[in-house]
């Protein structure tokens, strides 16, 4: 009998450190909303990826979590494989030091991400960080990436293999998201909303999809903006 592998890993970081990012290229389908805006995403996304006999469940949640003394409850309520926390190149402030605390009361693996590998000019300044952070944080794992331009994804993918747990699958193998067609629509939307016109917009809008309709490859949709 062929054994299957499954684990629940949550994304976890400051706002606009590239969590969805990271996310939607894991899962390999654009799932959650990426923005330049700060707490784009509202709720925790779930993404499955599937590969043969791995089966993984990523949740990206909203970067302001912290502030909304979610993040405990969330991590001592619910069981985890791995966490993976992000950071935004070499920022490390009072946010990532309440994240660091936090780290140190719980048990389960931290793989440590910093991201945007591509705006780092000086290479050099790295290893002094990554030294700084091993006195911060137990780490599992680091990498250094961008999930931006999909460098170094492999090598997580990799180690996530390497160490999932077996256990059934908890999806069905076509199962992407907890996102609804709609939903991802009204994303979508929101997304390039922000995207083009975010000076004429107040910050926070919310759409509310009143029709749509498939033909082919043409999708007619009406929707309505709403602020909140």
């Amino acid at each position: 009998m062929i054994s299957s592998y499954y684990g629940s890993i949550l994304i976890l970081g400051r706002t606009n450190v590239g969590k969805s990012t990271l996310l939607n290229l894991l899962v390999g389908k654009e799932i959650s909303i990426v923005s330049h805006k700060k707490n784009t995403t509202n709720n925790n996304i779930i993404g499955v990826y599937n590969k043969n006999i791995y089966q993984i469940e990523f949740i990206d949640t909203p970067g302001n979590i912290f502030y909304k003394n979610k993040i405990f409850n969330l991590l001592k309520n619910n069981k985890y494989d791995f966490i993976l926390f992000v950071l935004d190149k070499t920022k490390w402030n009072y946010i990532e030091e309440n994240f660091s605390k936090i780290f140190s009361k719980i048990n389960i693996p931290i793989i440590l991400i910093i991201n945007k590998i591509d705006q780092i000019k000086n290479k050099n300044i790295l290893l002094s960080y990554i030294n700084f952070l091993k006195k911060k944080i137990n780490i599992f794992h680091l990498f250094i990436i961008s999930a931006k331009y999909k460098l170094y994804i492999n090598d997580l993918y990799r180690i996530i293999f390497n160490n999932l747990p077996k256990k059934k699958h908890f999806y069905s193998k076509n199962y992407i998201t907890n996102q609804t067609d709609q939903v991802i629509v009204k994303e979508i939307i929101r997304k390039n909303i922000m995207r083009f016109i975010h000076k004429e917009i107040p910050y926070l809008i919310k759409i509310k999809v009143i029709f749509s309709k498939i033909l082919l490859k043409k999708i007619d949709i009406l929707f309505l903006i709403k602020k909140i």
